[in-house]
């Protein structure tokens, strides 16, 4: 596995691999802003999705809880987990590394003071031993995958297409890119915004619809978007993921 959300896009984009999966969005935690923004300096497809329920699991090469002082995990697993923390750990220190698998191999060559909060297939990665199972502090506790790659993907008949748009920064901007999807019908499944990286203080929008890029009533609302918008990118048309 990769240690960080832009190595896996690197690994696609330079052939090493032909897909890659990061996360996106957690039922708990909301957005994972850290792969917006990847997006933002990638040329990669989103070729489909997945949802999955996330356990999260203590894991360490100490004996008992109380031996444990320090903490390392995403920032998204800790969040996901405080409540446990408080309650069961409240010694030890809470440190963020840029992955789960990033703590569970510095956990696995550092003293048993330390834990890192990650799966179950770091444990058997690293050698190290489940403390605590299940830690999560919502057991419906669930994360959005995407999958990118450098292939499009055909229409499925439930699909969902994500857009990255940026428009000119004037009263009713935002207004202008959400007309044409409500006049053709075309239901909004999430919008995000995102400093835009250029132009301080300007934004990008990230946005999920349902349809396939090549659906006519979607084709006819793009057609008006690209001349509305200074920038205009369909990251990806593909099919929706079961809703667990």
């Amino acid at each position: 596995s990769m240690a960080t959300i832009p190595e896996v896009f690197r690994e696609v984009e330079s052939g090493a691999c032909h897909y890659g999966v990061v996360p996106i969005e957690n039922s708990s935690e909301g957005i994972i802003s850290h792969t917006l923004d990847t997006f933002i300096r990638s040329n990669l497809n989103i070729c489909g999705e997945v949802s999955l329920r996330i356990h999260q699991h203590l894991l360490s090469k100490a004996t008992a809880l109380n031996q444990i002082q320090r903490v390392y995990s995403h920032p998204q697993s800790l969040a996901q987990c405080h409540r446990w923390l408080d309650r069961c750990l409240p010694q030890a220190t809470r440190l963020t590394l840029s992955s789960n698998a990033e703590a569970a191999r510095l956990v696995s060559q550092s003293d048993p003071q330390d834990a890192a909060i990650a799966g179950t297939t770091a444990a058997e990665l690293y050698t190290l031993k489940i403390l605590a199972s299940n830690i999560e502090d919502e057991p419906s506790n669930t994360t959005r995958f995407l999958v990118i790659g450098k292939n499009d993907t055909a229409a499925s008949g439930t699909d969902k297409t994500s857009l990255l748009l940026a428009c000119p920064n004037k009263v009713g901007g935002l207004h202008g890119l959400l007309t044409p999807l409500v006049n053709e019908g075309i239901s909004m499944t999430r919008i995000e915004s995102r400093p835009s990286r250029s132009n301080l203080w300007e934004y990008v929008f990230f946005i999920d619809l349902e349809g396939h890029k090549t659906d006519p009533q979607v084709v006819r609302a793009f057609n008006i978007l690209k001349a509305q918008t200074s920038l205009f990118r369909i990251l990806g048309s593909y099919p929706a993921a079961e809703t667990l």
